[in-house]
């Protein structure tokens, strides 16, 4: 992977399936979930300071950086 960029637990499944491309429409859906979680993460630990606007765009600030967005 270039540019620093993480992977997901789900895309590491992914590289680690027999044949990943079959079940492409599950592994974008998981991303989804995981992607979903992170902004729950975010939320839940919030202080309460932030709106909830700021805070779950934070999250998806920092899901795109880090593992490259819906990629």
């Amino acid at each position: 992977m270039s540019n620093n960029r993480q992977q997901t637990a789900v895309e590491w499944l992914a590289e680690q399936m027999l044949y990943p491309e079959f079940a492409n429409p599950y592994i974008e859906q998981a991303k989804e979930m995981e992607k979903e979680q992170i902004k729950d993460a975010y939320w839940n630990g919030s202080d309460g300071i932030k709106t909830k606007t700021q805070i779950l765009n934070e999250a998806e600030q920092f899901f795109n950086e880090t593992y490259g967005g819906n990629k």
